[in-house]
């Protein structure tokens, strides 16, 4: 694959899928941007990438090398799925889709984002993600 640099660019939405594995884009955006000529900027692999990849019994190394040798991310999408440990990204996918923010606890979540108290309608994680890099808001 191609590099990708996240200093000009934003990766795909968290809620963003291939093959049906939810965040599985956007996690193979910022492997792109560590290929050489990238740049990964302010984004990290620690955290939902790398959560992600312990789900699928797969090694942050490994996921690294299937996107440096891949051609298109459904090539990607296959070999994450050859080896995944069994049931791994079902299990993924329906965690990453149902994460409330701050684990459910909304008070907790509102006292670090005082603006969540304005918006009941981020509940999930991965919504709250995509909201906040929208707004440029951290």
């Amino acid at each position: 694959m191609t590099p990708l640099d996240l200093t000009t660019s934003r990766p795909r939405k968290a809620r963003d899928a291939v093959a049906g594995i939810v965040f599985l884009p956007r996690s193979i955006d910022k492997a792109r941007a560590t290929l050489p000529g990238g740049s990964l900027g302010d984004y990290t692999i620690p955290g939902f990438t790398e959560t992600m990849l312990k789900n699928f019994g797969i090694s942050v190394d490994a996921f690294m090398a299937a996107v440096r040798d891949a051609a298109t991310d459904d090539d990607v999408a296959a070999w994450v799925r050859s080896h995944a440990t069994p049931g791994g990204v079902d299990a993924w996918i329906d965690f990453a889709n149902n994460r409330e923010i701050y684990n459910g606890d909304r008070a907790e979540a509102i006292a670090d984002y005082p603006y969540l108290a304005d918006h009941p309608e981020l509940v999930y994680s991965l919504d709250f993600l995509d909201y906040q890099e929208a707004h440029g808001l951290d």
